[in-house]
């Protein structure tokens, strides 16, 4: 049964809102000012600061002050989708045995091979997920081989292709 006396103005907030997440890291103005940037990266400081409420100045060295402290980054992503292009999603297990030396090396190549847009590490029965792209799907398979070839690394792995990305980069991008 609901409480009267508690209207939706006493209701504590919702945690799992990207607003409650990042409220360690950004005031209620520089939030906006990330939201307004997510939508169009190349909006004036002008622009900015009519849809935030605060002067120009004081926008761009709010933009400016959470770029330099790389807590915000503006960036152009390929929308793989929209390009026709094929994506996967990697699910790597390593060799226990190996050294550090061989995990820091196998982590630094997959972080300079430009069809590897994400590579993390992760719990559980993986120790590292990454994201490559390519033209289709059997040249994405034929690329992820050819770069475990001869990594003693690699005790076992996953491929997941992703079909259909609803949403990326908090950008909606299509309806299911």
């Amino acid at each position: 049964m609901e409480n009267p006396d508690l209207t939706s103005a006493d209701a504590p907030p919702d945690p799992n809102t990207p607003e409650a997440v990042l409220e360690n890291y950004l005031d209620e103005h520089d939030y906006e000012i990330f939201r307004a940037l997510n939508e169009n990266g190349r909006i004036s400081d002008t622009e900015l600061a009519e849809r935030v409420g605060l002067s120009r100045t004081a926008v761009r060295r709010r933009r400016e002050k959470l770029q330099e402290s790389d807590v915000l980054e503006i960036l152009a992503v390929i929308v793989l989708q929209e390009a026709d292009l094929a994506d996967a999603q990697v699910l790597v297990s390593f060799d226990q045995h190996v050294s550090s030396e061989v995990r820091t090396e196998f982590i630094t190549m997959l972080i300079d091979e430009g069809l590897v847009y994400n590579a993390s590490s992760c719990l559980g029965e993986y120790d590292l997920v990454f994201s490559a792209w390519h033209t289709d799907l059997n040249t994405l398979k034929e690329y992820v081989w050819d770069l475990f070839d001869g990594e003693e690394i690699v005790d076992d792995y996953t491929i997941i292709p992703l079909l259909k990305t609803w949403k990326a980069w908090d950008k909606e991008l299509d309806r299911p």
